[in-house]
């Protein structure tokens, strides 16, 4: 989308994008409407609207789930051979369909699944067969850590909306993974429920059993039938095989289910209490007081909390917590933070946050809980009431008035979020909805509320938009507004993949409680690729799986018209087996600075910063892969010293992951981050900054791990250029888990950190404060401890 910096043409073009939403949103009934008309028409049960050719063809997606009268087990089957009672009782579904890398294509290897159901619990066994089994993947590692192994899934959809579902699956080890699916394909590992798993190798192959209380579901208890899709991954062949048959050429999954009949009764109504209970032992920097840092010292406290779940009408779940703890969590995984132009986006880790987070997702980013530190009493509702999904998120932050000194206005005060959406599906895929989002703060207000649309134009293309304003008023008594919007129009297909973006983040516009990482911008993005699949001899000698093109394009102006950069990213890339993948890269890009930006610079500027590089990840071994970034090329100096203007700078990165698997139950994984700036005139060294982690995950039984991370993190620099900051970290994270299953659990754990920081802190006045006309903190060549903590934390779940 060509963007023109002239007053007039933007306000046309402003105009122009309004009435194609509107025309959009007006069409939108008419639309779905008419999709609902030839459902009727071609005598479609209600809700399942017929969505890819095969259907039409008569291929059978059912699969009747018998009643049992015991609960099913690995032990009724002798190798891979079901027993009499197996045969008799339950039912079989075989004749999966290769999705990935050959589509349509028959499966490398045969995989029955077997079918059935308790008045409490669905059962599904998969016999995996596999005509060299020394070659399968299982490695016992730690819950939801299997993604690079085999596994089989089972992707339910007990509500039959076609939008959202939940996939569970297994390893040949029997280590679970489970997450919420939303279409088109969005996965969330947050998701975390009862069931239960095992699984056994044979010499034919392997099996598993998938065990789901229908109470760890949420379904309707009358619904005569629920929505399935099975899979089964076989990473040595980067190949996934589907029953029912699920075409790359059709956009979704869930629009591709087949049907599990006989589920009537299965109710998901239930309460849950999950209480738990922390002691630990703190030393810490205590750094409230920007000017007067000092040590403090718990040597033994501890504390409560605990969070209830409440399943009200088998769809509307109903969440509470009260001072939740996440001393748990793992560290961010590491990013280039160094010399960076805009601001980081960090994924949210914590449980509590990421349960269900998919209803307040939104074109635009309008709920960013990262920005909520320490919450003490937080409620949520989410869920859906026939064709409509709500969520409503109320929570308070004591961060804000916790991290200053005491005679700040801010002091012992907290922030309170509150967010709320609704969305309305309409016909196949599409949908209308509104979100509201709002943060108050001792005196300042932040709200902003909108609209959005997801318009399903067929089997491949969809169009989705957002419009929202904010206002905000200060604490000071100012007041700002403004709007903001986003356009998107996608293509998914086997071959053929296209998404353009537009943004539009007026002057006024502010969001407190989400994220947008370049503000006050108009930005358009367009990303496009294209990859054959070839089946000649040579081609399967070579293991070659596909090939193919890429280009991305992302440009952006101020308000004034100027422009503010100019992206473009063109790669060639083939893979193979073992999930292969080699692409050069060639980076077109381009930043403008001016007087706004840096005093120094008297007119605007641009910065041509073009980049060559490659990508290249394998996984040749099941005890071996390895992904590997890296690129030579130009960059701009954000830091220059004192009042000196931005340079541009020769920057080469590097960014390596290699993950090690020597036994089955040990997991070692590293990753190593540099960023090495030098002048591009005088090639004077400028910064360097380097990161090397290692977690080490050691897996004594599926419930029983030992995990430690260690982390160095440094930053260098030439004084006489930059103005960065010379840093040295070690973090260290050691923790012992047992979790016989989500909800309970015992942890025992430490954390520490050591930072190149003079012991003295400062320098003290006689009155024992620092002299604030002396460096705060200063660096020294030594390492200071400054956090450290011991803790045990217990939980426990109870299911009525």
């Amino acid at each position: 989308m060509k963007l023109i910096p002239c007053t007039h043409a933007r306000t046309a073009v402003s105009r122009l994008r309004l009435v194609a939403a509107a025309l959009a949103l007006l069409c939108l009934p008419a639309f779905t409407h008419a999709q609902d008309a030839a459902k009727s028409q071609t005598g479609a049960a209600a809700g399942r609207t017929p969505t890819s050719p095969r259907q039409a063809h008569g291929a059978n997606l059912t699969a009747n789930v018998p009643k049992l009268d015991r609960d099913a087990s690995l032990n009724d089957f002798d190798g891979m051979e079901p027993s009499a009672w197996v045969k008799e009782h339950m039912t079989r579904v075989g004749n999966f369909i290769q999705n990935s890398p050959i589509d349509n294509a028959q499966p490398t290897e045969r995989t029955d699944v077997w079918l059935g159901r308790t008045a409490t619990t669905f059962f599904a066994i998969f016999v995996c067969y596999d005509h060299h089994p020394e070659t399968i993947r299982g490695h016992l590692a730690r819950r939801e850590n299997i993604d690079a192994d085999d596994s089989v899934g089972i992707l339910l959809d007990p509500l039959e909306d076609r939008r959202r579902g939940v996939l569970f699956q297994v390893n040949p080890a029997g280590v679970q993974e489970d997450s919420n699916w939303v279409e088109p394909g969005n996965t969330d590992n947050s998701y975390d429920q009862v069931w239960d798993s095992a699984a056994r190798r044979t010499s034919k192959g392997w099996l598993a059993m998938i065990a789901i209380p229908f109470r760890s579901l949420r379904s309707r208890a009358n619904a005569p039938e629920w929505g399935v899709v099975l899979r089964r991954d076989l990473p040595r062949n980067s190949e996934t095989d589907y029953w029912p048959r699920v075409t790359q050429s059709i956009s979704g999954t869930l629009t591709q289910e087949g049907a599990l009949l006989g589920m009537q009764g299965a109710s998901s109504h239930n309460i849950q209490l999950n209480p738990y209970g922390i002691a630990h032992r703190i030393k810490e920097l205590n750094t409230d007081d920007a000017n007067n840092p000092y040590f403090s010292n718990r040597n033994l406290s501890g504390t409560a909390g605990g969070d209830i779940k409440a399943v009200v009408k088998d769809t509307i779940v109903l969440d509470g917590t009260i001072n939740p703890d996440f001393s748990q969590i793992e560290s961010d995984q590491p990013q280039f933070r160094v010399n960076q132009r805009y601001a980081l986006y960090y994924p949210e880790l914590r449980p509590f946050f990421l349960e269900n987070s998919s209803y307040f997702d939104a074109p635009i980013t309008l709920l960013y809980t990262r920005t909520i530190g320490n919450p003490e009493f937080g409620a949520r509702a989410t869920g859906k009431i026939g064709h409509t999904n709500v969520g409503f998120l109320a929570i308070d932050d004591r961060d804000p008035g916790t991290f200053v000194a005491q005679d700040d206005p801010l002091f012992h005060r907290r922030a309170v979020t509150v967010a709320a959406r609704v969305s309305q599906d309409l016909g196949s895929q599409s949908s209308l909805g509104a979100m509201y989002v709002q943060r108050t703060l001792a005196g300042k207000a932040n709200r902003v509320g909108g609209i959005d649309f997801r318009w399903q134009m067929g089997h491949h293309w969809s169009l989705t938009g957002m419009a929202v304003a904010s206002s905000t008023h200060q604490q000071d008594g100012t007041y700002s507004a403004g709007p903001a919007e986003r356009m998107q129009i996608m293509r998914l297909g086997h071959s053929f993949f296209f998404q353009s973006n537009y943004r539009d983040f007026s002057q006024g516009f502010e969001t407190d409680p989400g994220f947008v990482s370049i503000p006050q911008v108009r930005q358009s993005s367009t990303q496009a690729n294209y990859q054959w699949y070839p089946t000649s001899p040579w081609a399967k000698r070579f293991g070659l799986q596909t090939y193919g093109v890429e280009t991305n394009l992302r440009v952006a102006f101020n308000r004034s018209g100027q422009r503010v950069f100019h992206y473009t990213s063109d790669d060639f890339f083939v893979a193979f087996a073992h999930n292969t993948v080699f692409a050069p890269i060639f980076n077109g890009n381009s930043d403008t600075l001016g007087p706004n930006d840096f005093a120094a610079l008297t007119r605007r500027t641009n910065f041509a910063e073009n980049k060559i590089g490659f990508v290249f990840r394998s996984a040749p071994l099941p005890q071996f892969s390895v992904n590997l970034q890296a690129f030579h090329g130009a960059t701009v100096n954000y830091n220059p010293v004192g009042t000196a203007p931005p340079t541009l700078l020769t920057d080469d990165t590097v960014n390596a992951t290699l993950t090690l698997q020597p036994i089955s139950s040990l997991t070692v994984d590293n990753i190593y981050l540099l960023d090495r700036a030098l002048d591009a005139q005088s090639h004077v060294h400028v910064y360097e900054s380097q990161t090397f982690r290692t977690k080490i995950n050691y897996q004594f039984t599926r419930s029983f791990s030992l995990r430690a991370i260690v982390q160095y993190d440094s930053v260098g620099r030439n004084p006489l250029v930059s103005s960065l900051e010379r840093t040295k970290q070690v973090g260290t994270q050691v923790l012992f888990t047992w979790l016989p299953h989500p909800g309970t659990a015992i942890y025992a754990g430490y954390n520490s950190d050591l930072q190149n920081l003079s012991r003295a802190l400062c320098t003290r006045l006689p009155n024992g404060r620092c002299d604030t006309d002396q460096t705060i903190m200063p660096r020294a060549p030594q390492y200071l401890n400054d956090g450290r903590e011991f803790f045990v934390k217990a939980s426990y779940l109870l299911r009525f």
